[in-house]
């Protein structure tokens, strides 16, 4: 069996996939696999990473104001179906699974018109226009939450939650000290803003850092597209301060490392992207959520602000954030509580049944 995964720009769309990946090659060790994403997204290095074959074709993405870009977009999305055509007739596919982003869109539909049955996911609360788009071509969809089912055809959506990868879980808090050059006598924040980084949490941790730094060690993701906007300080790998210090490691991005900084962390100050919490729900970490604005992000951080900590960029400082990162090390039940309830606000342990789903169909 061979199965075309689609997906990417940002790794909101391929976390869950390569979670039931994962699942998928434990119940059958001859499946085959095969993922259509963008030439320059993060999805790339770690798709590959788990031995996954790696195709790219044209973006075309939908520019919702007016703009010049609109002269192209036929163009465009004519270029991205000749190719996923090619695609899909070389790779012949059993399946196809997506789980948004504008790769998908010519992928799932031209494979309906070449009879190949897809599954599409939906991770975010809020349905994403391309999965819209795409319900009527889907032979399956599945959605992390009860209050987006009624945004899917009845007929051919089910609740599944949202699937975690297992090497998630595994990480080693001794490994990590070592391997982040953490003071074992401090706890540990470990901040990111999702796979493409963000800019207004890079500027905020480099703001506080000194403060921070007198209660705690900090494992600092920055994403490679933010990286540039930070100060020079926060530029250079890992650095130990002085005596009565905690570490400051950063780096652009993490792959196989992320575990081990999840199994380190206190406290997670992350972006509200649909993969990030459900890794979080998974390890019942207590959690910092600051979710980007106008976008998905907000209504999943509404869905699971009984469970977590959620400020709002737009009406919090930096100062404001340090505050609550240092109330929350103080109070190790509140941490507790707040990772109890994360990990009953969503079902991540699904992959499995979401293998037997597709492979009973």
């Amino acid at each position: 069996m061979k199965i075309l995964f689609t997906g990417g720009g940002t790794l909101g769309p391929v976390t869950p996939l390569l979670a039931v990946a994962e699942a998928w090659k434990k119940r059958d060790a001859s499946v085959e696999f095969v993922w259509v994403g963008t030439k320059r997204g993060p999805e790339r290095e770690f798709v590959e990473k788990e031995g996954i074959r790696f195709r790219s074709i044209t973006v075309a993405r939908l520019v919702r104001h007016v703009s010049v870009e609109w002269i192209f977009m036929p163009f465009r999305f004519f270029v991205a179906c000749l190719q996923a055509s090619i695609i899909l007739v070389r790779e012949k596919p059993d399946l196809i699974a997506a789980a948004g982003g504008y790769t998908s869109v010519p992928i799932v539909i031209m494979g309906f018109f070449m009879g190949i049955p897809s599954w599409i996911h939906q991770s975010d609360v809020q349905p994403i226009m391309t999965n819209r788009l795409l319900a009527p071509f889907a032979t399956w969809i599945t959605v992390a939450w009860e209050k987006t089912r009624h945004a899917f055809p009845k007929s051919k959506t089910t609740l599944v939650g949202n699937p975690v990868r297992e090497a998630v879980r595994n990480g080693i808090k001794a490994r990590a000290e070592l391997m982040f050059d953490c003071d074992p006598k401090k706890p540990t924040v470990f901040v990111f803003g999702g796979g493409t980084g963000s800019a207004w949490i890079n500027e905020a941790v480099h703001e506080i850092l000194d403060e921070l730094l007198t209660i705690a060690n900090v494992i600092h993701v920055t994403g490679r597209s933010r990286s540039s906007r930070l100060p020079p300080r926060a530029s250079h790998g890992p650095t130990a301060e002085t005596a009565g210090f905690g570490t400051y490691f950063v780096t652009e991005m993490m792959t196989d490392e992320m575990p081990d900084a999840y199994a380190i962390a206190d406290i997670v100050v992350s972006r509200a992207g649909a993969g990030a919490i459900s890794e979080l729900a998974a390890l019942k970490k207590a959690s910092i959520i600051i979710p980007l604005p106008n976008s998905p992000q907000e209504e999943n951080a509404k869905a699971i602000e009984q469970a977590t900590l959620v400020l709002h960029q737009n009406t919090i400082t930096p100062q404001e954030l340090l505050h609550q990162i240092r109330r929350l090390l103080n109070d190790p039940l509140v941490r507790l509580g707040m990772g109890q309830r994360l990990g009953l606000a969503l079902e991540t342990d699904c992959a499995e049944n979401i293998v037997d789903m597709l492979g009973n169909k």
